[in-house]
């Protein structure tokens, strides 16, 4: 290759982010998953428990096409794996695990990233089909379902590690499908489908050119919620940016409410359906203080957009200054190029 096709090619990898089909750490080891028996392992939790604690080299799951009805957790003390399906219409995990309906999420309170003793705190957080406690997880073409078919909580997936990256997976649910709970996380053109709060939690994420699903009855009366974030306060950066992508579906959605006063959220380019309803954001309680939160819309576009309805409280953010959450920085010093 000549040097000036060269520089045109490294000036083209510059602008793409992020490398996806130049990943820029090793996978020392891969584990197979069939449930037909063509693999090392039956069950993507076996192989799971396979991964050595303290593990600090990237270990590729590989979980073949066909749908797994199973609970896995991946705990805090088994880091670097990536877990790899055939295609999100092809490959799931699935469950139909379900909190009482005792509790509510704005009732169960996270205080700090270390805090993973979560029956104690809610039946919510336990009904999880995937769970993920450990740092530096990525997932790839893959799809995490609640089957629940009721009026309780029920999680698709939860994650609470610190530095965890999807691509091209999907999450399937009606209420809080996805808990998006602690830590910095990358999703990126993932499907997220549900009805109430189904992206839930007090993360620090992008969701970028991801695909936002509503399965909210249209006839129902009460609106559902995309968002239910509660921010960290005390100056910590935490936040769910929701940049390019769509907002899609049935029945009516108010954009998020607020699950504590530092709650914080921003659709940047999201194209909108009309599914959205005027006022756009919502209170936990009528009269719950709303001052600090943000709650903020730039760019968007589509039937749903239009900002004339929204409520007064609705952050009013320039260009500029949407910025700041829109970067990769906001959540990226240099660990999603260290991933498979």
């Amino acid at each position: 290759m000549r040097p000036f096709c060269l520089l045109v090619v490294g000036a083209f990898l510059l602008l793409r982010w992020p490398p996806l089909s130049l990943g820029w750490a090793q996978v020392a080891r891969t584990i197979t998953v069939d449930q037909n028996g063509g693999g090392d392992y039956r069950t993507v939790q076996s192989a799971v428990n396979a991964v050595p604690d303290g593990n600090r080299q990237w270990v590729r799951i590989y979980v073949k096409q066909g749908s797994y009805r199973e609970k896995v957790t991946i705990p805090s003390q088994k880091g670097f794996i990536l877990l790899q399906g055939d295609g999100s219409f092809k490959t799931d995990i699935n469950l139909d695990g379900h909190g009482d309906g005792t509790d509510a999420p704005g009732m169960a309170p996270i205080t700090g990233r270390h805090d993973r003793n979560l029956t104690n705190i809610s039946p919510t957080y336990t009904s999880a089909t995937f769970t993920v406690h450990a740092d530096n997880f990525v997932a790839r073409n893959i799809a995490f379902k609640n089957t629940f078919n009721g009026g309780y909580p029920a999680v698709a997936m939860l994650v609470d590690g610190d530095k965890s990256a999807f691509y091209d997976c999907a999450f399937h649910g009606f209420q809080d499908t996805l808990c998006d709970l602690i830590g910095r996380h990358y999703f990126h053109h993932c499907l997220v489908v549900g009805g109430v709060d189904f992206i839930f939690g007090y993360g620090q994420s992008i969701y970028e050119g991801c695909t936002l699903v509503s399965n909210m009855p249209a006839s129902s009366q009460q609106p559902g919620w995309v968002t239910a974030h509660g921010g960290a306060g005390g100056g910590r950066n935490a936040a769910l940016v929701f940049k390019g992508g769509m907002i899609t579906g049935s029945g009516r959605q108010y954009l998020g409410r607020a699950w504590n006063e530092h709650a914080t959220v921003v659709f940047y380019q999201v194209n909108m359906a009309g599914i959205v309803v005027p006022q756009g954001w919502d209170k936990w309680t009528s009269g719950q203080d709303v001052s600090q939160v943000t709650f903020a819309e730039v760019g968007c576009s589509g039937p749903g957009s239009g900002t004339a309805g929204r409520v007064t409280w609705e952050k009013h953010m320039s260009y500029a200054e949407v910025q700041r959450f829109v970067d990769i920085r906001f959540i990226d010093d240099g660990w999603l190029s260290n991933q498979p």
